[in-house]
């Protein structure tokens, strides 16, 4: 996934760089690296954004539904 991919990704789930951090379980700082380049999205993270994608669902859903378990 390359910087331009994650930022699309994140966008599309309605996420800013902090809650997608949040969501993955990373700083915001590794979001934002992320998101420039410095450091490469690791594969489950690309994989649990792009399987958000894929079935429709938005950020805010799996930030909830990772909450309550």
């Amino acid at each position: 996934m390359t910087p331009d991919e994650y930022r699309e990704a994140i966008e599309k789930l309605g996420l800013s760089q902090v809650a997608a951090g949040r969501l993955l379980g990373v700083d915001e700082r590794t979001s934002r690296r992320w998101a420039i380049g410095e450091r490469d999205v690791p594969p489950p993270a690309q994989r649990f954004l792009r399987y958000l994608i894929a079935t429709g669902k938005t950020g805010e859903y799996a930030m909830k539904k990772l909450a309550t378990g």
